[in-house]
Protein backbone atom coordinates (compact mmCIF):
# COMPACT_ATOMS: atom_id res chain seq x y z
CA UNK A 1 0.00 0.00 0.00
CA UNK A 2 2.67 2.43 1.07
CA UNK A 3 4.29 2.11 -3.04
CA UNK A 4 1.17 2.12 -4.45
CA UNK A 5 0.18 6.02 -3.87
CA UNK A 6 3.68 7.33 -4.88
CA UNK A 7 3.14 5.10 -8.13
CA UNK A 8 -0.55 6.62 -8.55
CA UNK A 9 0.80 9.99 -8.25
CA UNK A 10 3.88 9.25 -10.58
CA UNK A 11 1.59 7.87 -13.46
CA UNK A 12 -0.86 11.10 -12.91
CA UNK A 13 2.12 13.17 -13.49
CA UNK A 14 3.12 11.55 -16.52
CA UNK A 15 -0.49 11.26 -18.15
CA UNK A 16 -1.54 15.36 -17.36
CA UNK A 17 2.18 16.09 -18.88
CA UNK A 18 2.12 13.82 -22.32
CA UNK A 19 -1.69 15.13 -22.82
CA UNK A 20 -1.47 18.82 -22.39
CA UNK A 21 -2.21 21.24 -24.91
CA UNK A 22 0.36 24.11 -25.42
CA UNK A 23 -1.63 26.93 -26.76
CA UNK A 24 0.01 30.48 -27.86
CA UNK A 25 -0.36 33.17 -29.65
CA UNK A 26 2.33 32.85 -32.85
CA UNK A 27 2.15 33.02 -36.37
CA UNK A 28 0.79 30.43 -39.24
CA UNK A 29 1.85 30.37 -43.05
CA UNK A 30 -0.02 31.87 -45.41
CA UNK A 31 0.32 30.06 -48.80
CA UNK A 32 0.21 31.20 -52.35
CA UNK A 33 1.35 32.18 -55.58
CA UNK A 34 4.98 34.20 -55.61
CA UNK A 35 3.27 36.74 -57.50
CA UNK A 36 1.42 37.86 -55.28
CA UNK A 37 4.75 39.01 -52.85
CA UNK A 38 5.06 41.99 -55.52
CA UNK A 39 1.66 42.44 -57.05
CA UNK A 40 -0.66 45.92 -55.37
CA UNK A 41 -3.82 46.86 -56.42
CA UNK A 42 -6.95 48.16 -54.89
CA UNK A 43 -9.62 46.52 -53.76
CA UNK A 44 -13.00 46.69 -52.14
CA UNK A 45 -12.66 47.50 -47.88
CA UNK A 46 -11.63 45.25 -45.57
CA UNK A 47 -12.20 44.68 -41.83
CA UNK A 48 -9.00 45.22 -39.78
CA UNK A 49 -7.47 42.22 -38.91
CA UNK A 50 -4.10 43.15 -37.41
CA UNK A 51 -4.05 47.04 -37.16
CA UNK A 52 -0.84 48.77 -37.44
CA UNK A 53 0.60 52.26 -37.89
CA UNK A 54 -1.89 55.09 -39.00
CA UNK A 55 -1.15 58.14 -41.38
CA UNK A 56 -3.99 61.12 -41.54
CA UNK A 57 -4.62 63.51 -44.30
CA UNK A 58 -7.15 65.94 -45.51
CA UNK A 59 -10.13 63.88 -43.89
CA UNK A 60 -8.49 60.66 -45.14
CA UNK A 61 -7.69 57.59 -42.81
CA UNK A 62 -4.78 55.09 -43.84
CA UNK A 63 -3.87 52.96 -41.56
CA UNK A 64 -1.01 49.83 -42.15
CA UNK A 65 -2.52 46.03 -42.08
CA UNK A 66 0.07 44.65 -40.97
CA UNK A 67 1.87 42.17 -43.56
CA UNK A 68 -1.23 42.34 -45.93
CA UNK A 69 -1.70 46.35 -46.96
CA UNK A 70 -4.13 49.45 -46.21
CA UNK A 71 -6.96 50.38 -45.36
CA UNK A 72 -8.44 53.97 -46.79
CA UNK A 73 -11.15 55.44 -44.48
CA UNK A 74 -13.02 58.70 -45.49
CA UNK A 75 -12.93 60.37 -41.70
CA UNK A 76 -14.36 64.06 -42.82
CA UNK A 77 -17.02 62.96 -40.30
CA UNK A 78 -15.54 61.16 -37.06
CA UNK A 79 -18.75 60.12 -35.74
CA UNK A 80 -19.20 58.55 -38.93
CA UNK A 81 -16.42 56.66 -40.68
CA UNK A 82 -16.60 55.44 -44.21
CA UNK A 83 -14.49 52.21 -45.21
CA UNK A 84 -13.56 53.58 -49.01
CA UNK A 85 -10.64 50.68 -49.61
CA UNK A 86 -8.19 48.20 -49.33
CA UNK A 87 -4.65 48.68 -50.93
CA UNK A 88 -3.28 44.99 -51.19
CA UNK A 89 0.61 45.20 -50.69
CA UNK A 90 2.35 42.43 -49.52
CA UNK A 91 4.58 43.03 -46.44
CA UNK A 92 3.43 46.32 -45.40
CA UNK A 93 4.62 47.94 -42.47
CA UNK A 94 5.01 51.60 -42.81
CA UNK A 95 2.59 54.23 -44.34
CA UNK A 96 3.10 58.28 -45.25
CA UNK A 97 1.22 60.58 -47.50
CA UNK A 98 2.55 64.01 -49.32
CA UNK A 99 1.02 65.86 -52.13
CA UNK A 100 -1.36 63.12 -53.64
CA UNK A 101 1.28 60.29 -53.05
CA UNK A 102 1.13 57.22 -50.93
CA UNK A 103 4.38 55.89 -49.82
CA UNK A 104 5.08 52.59 -48.40
CA UNK A 105 6.68 49.34 -48.40
CA UNK A 106 5.97 45.82 -50.32
CA UNK A 107 8.50 43.69 -48.64
CA UNK A 108 12.07 45.05 -48.73
CA UNK A 109 10.86 47.69 -52.18
CA UNK A 110 9.82 51.45 -51.57
CA UNK A 111 6.89 52.08 -53.87
CA UNK A 112 4.94 55.39 -54.27
CA UNK A 113 0.97 55.08 -55.59
CA UNK A 114 -1.23 56.95 -56.38
CA UNK A 115 -4.97 56.77 -56.37
CA UNK A 116 -7.25 58.89 -58.98
CA UNK A 117 -10.94 57.70 -58.50
CA UNK A 118 -11.23 53.86 -58.58
CA UNK A 119 -7.76 53.83 -60.11
CA UNK A 120 -4.59 52.44 -58.28
CA UNK A 121 -1.59 52.98 -60.47
CA UNK A 122 2.28 52.02 -59.11
CA UNK A 123 4.19 55.63 -59.48
CA UNK A 124 7.45 54.22 -58.80
CA UNK A 125 8.72 50.84 -57.05
CA UNK A 126 12.67 50.75 -55.74
CA UNK A 127 13.44 47.27 -55.20
CA UNK A 128 15.18 46.31 -51.88
CA UNK A 129 15.76 50.01 -51.05
CA UNK A 130 15.50 49.38 -47.89
CA UNK A 131 17.86 46.56 -47.08
CA UNK A 132 16.71 43.23 -46.59
CA UNK A 133 14.60 43.94 -43.67
CA UNK A 134 11.60 41.40 -44.29
CA UNK A 135 11.29 37.83 -45.59
CA UNK A 136 8.56 35.78 -46.41
CA UNK A 137 10.47 33.01 -44.83
CA UNK A 138 10.02 34.73 -41.01
CA UNK A 139 7.13 35.25 -39.15
CA UNK A 140 7.15 39.57 -38.70
CA UNK A 141 8.05 39.10 -35.14
CA UNK A 142 10.08 36.77 -32.93
CA UNK A 143 8.54 33.88 -30.94
CA UNK A 144 6.64 30.70 -31.80
CA UNK A 145 5.55 29.64 -34.64
CA UNK A 146 3.78 26.56 -36.66
CA UNK A 147 7.05 25.47 -39.16
CA UNK A 148 6.27 25.71 -42.88
CA UNK A 149 5.16 22.82 -45.30
CA UNK A 150 7.31 22.65 -48.49
CA UNK A 151 4.40 20.42 -49.87
CA UNK A 152 1.92 23.28 -48.95
CA UNK A 153 3.75 25.48 -51.79
CA UNK A 154 5.17 29.05 -51.14
CA UNK A 155 5.02 30.82 -48.18
CA UNK A 156 4.21 34.66 -49.04
CA UNK A 157 3.06 35.53 -45.45
CA UNK A 158 2.13 35.04 -41.58
CA UNK A 159 -1.17 35.58 -39.97
CA UNK A 160 -1.45 35.93 -36.27
CA UNK A 161 -3.57 33.33 -34.20
CA UNK A 162 -3.98 30.87 -31.57
CA UNK A 163 -1.44 28.05 -32.10
CA UNK A 164 -1.26 24.29 -30.88
CA UNK A 165 2.03 22.92 -29.63
CA UNK A 166 3.90 24.57 -32.04
CA UNK A 167 7.05 23.59 -32.96
CA UNK A 168 9.34 26.25 -34.72
CA UNK A 169 10.46 29.42 -33.06
CA UNK A 170 13.09 31.70 -33.07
Amino acid sequence: MKNLLPMLTGLMLLLSCSSKKNEVTGYAPIYGDPADLTSISLVAAQPVDNGGKIYVLDGILYQVETGKGIHITDIADPAAPVPKGFIKAAGAQEVAVKDGLIYTNSQNDLVVLKIEGEKLSVVKRMPVSLGLRFSPALPPERGPFECPEKSRGTVIGWQKKTLTNPACSY
